[in-house]
């Protein structure tokens, strides 16, 4: 069972709960944009997932089954139904993640693919939601040691579910420090430290159930006080596009890559220290650090009436993407991928207007004829309901586009 597609309806309605309470007591935690930012690139994860295979299991199942024999000789015979079993995969696999996690704020090319759940300039439970889509699959490399112990790959993947889901409840900032838990586990005030771009705070707290591995290995970092938590990245990403947000420092990198003149740079910089720049590539190509003393999040303003648009259609976009977690198997792999391929697409449109990017107005009639191309490939019975999605939308967008020339009041996203 797929215990993290499972638990999303879980942290949906956990997510509404602390909108509801943020609302009512107007705690000011929560930003449309920043919050549909963040479930865009939850969703981008989801579903492009659907379309490859894990490196990971590519290769750690045949090296499992390779070693089958040093595991009999040594009597290693782990079972899922085993608590205790579980329980010390659980452990295993968080000090792996420690090291992973590490690793991905310490070097270039880590850094691409992790950057992406620290970008959010707010911090709530939707950022616990914003992952990479793991283009890049580098993770596989640190739980290779797992095989050391016989751990089946089953058994990993059950364990990184359950550190994945558990770190979901500690993206939030209404809880305060939980003093007995703050020696063993991970809490909201030790993870909030973690997502802080504030000097003090940079590259601390990496466990992912367990603080224990920060104490021990000297990265942990206690919440002060005097020092409120600045969410982000240094360099901020500055889009709602989840596909850009993916590409953010893949794309940095690659600039530099091709702009130095310095042959080694262009084949080490990758693996160099997070934000090493060859000093050419950087003077042509120069990227200001956000200034902490005069911090503004990004936050461009749009019209209500867009604002609402664009929040309908995230509904649809999310509503389509349970379904598609759930009956992607009953699918052809080309009705998969053009389902897919779609979804992205929309989730980049539906970024951009909420960016109130100038070419938002041509990407959404494009994103509708296409759905519109897309009719036959749906079954009968769908169509009706496809056709009427696509009609209200277009008659919702041309309406904004008429009214919208003559409405001079923009809002800000709140």
């Amino acid at each position: 069972m797929d215990l993290i597609t499972f638990a999303i309806p879980f942290f949906l309605i956990a997510v509404l709960t602390e909108l509801a309470l943020d609302r009512w007591k107007g705690w000011g935690l929560y930003r449309l944009n920043d919050a549909l930012g963040n479930l865009s690139t939850g969703i981008l994860s989801r579903i492009l997932g659907l379309t490859y295979k894990s490196l990971f299991l590519v290769i750690y199942i045949p090296l499992f089954q390779l070693l089958q024999p040093y595991y009999q000789a040594v009597g290693f015979n782990w079972s899922m139904s085993n608590g205790w079993h579980l329980a010390l995969a659980v452990l295993a696999y968080d000090f792996c993640y420690y090291w992973k996690h590490r690793i991905c704020h310490e070097v270039n090319v880590f850094w691409a693919e992790h950057l992406v759940h620290h970008q959010s300039e707010d911090y709530n439970l939707t950022t616990a939601l914003r992952q990479s889509s793991g283009g890049l699959q580098l993770d596989w490399v640190f739980y290779l040691p797992l095989l050391l112990i016989g751990l089946p790959a089953e058994m990993v993947i059950a364990a990184g579910a359950i550190d994945l889901i558990y770190q979901f409840w500690v993206h939030t900032q209404k809880i305060p420090k939980i003093r007995w838990m703050e020696w063993l586990l991970i809490t909201p005030s030790n993870h909030r430290v973690h997502h802080a771009q504030n000097k003090v705070y940079v590259d601390k707290n990496y466990g992912g159930i367990l603080i224990l591995w920060d104490r021990l290995f000297g990265t942990y970092q206690e919440e002060l006080k005097e020092e409120p938590c600045i969410y982000g990245v240094r360099k901020p990403l500055n889009t709602f596009d989840p596909l850009a947000a993916n590409l953010q420092h893949l794309k940095r990198m690659a600039q530099d890559a091709w702009y130095t003149k310095n042959w080694r740079d262009k084949f080490t910089l990758w693996f160099r220290p997070t934000g090493y720049r060859p000093a050419d590539a950087e003077a042509a190509m120069p990227v200001p650090s956000t200034d902490l003393a005069h911090f503004q999040r990004y936050n461009p303003q749009i019209r209500r009436g867009r604002r609402n648009y664009a929040l309908g259609q995230h509904l649809c976009y999310s509503t389509a993407t349970l379904a598609l977690l759930w009956y992607y198997q009953s699918l052809e792999i080309t009705s998969l991928l053009a389902a897919v391929a779609l979804l992205v697409f929309s989730l980049v449109v539906n970024g951009r207007i909420l960016d109130n990017h100038p070419l938002a107005k041509y990407l959404e009639p494009l994103r509708l004829t296409l759905y519109c191309g897309a009719l036959p490939l749906l079954s009968a019975q769908f169509v009706p309901v496809f056709s009427a999605y696509i009609a209200l939308s277009a008659l919702a967008w041309g309406w904004l586009a008429i009214t919208g020339k003559e409405d001079t009041v923009a809002v800000v996203c709140d």
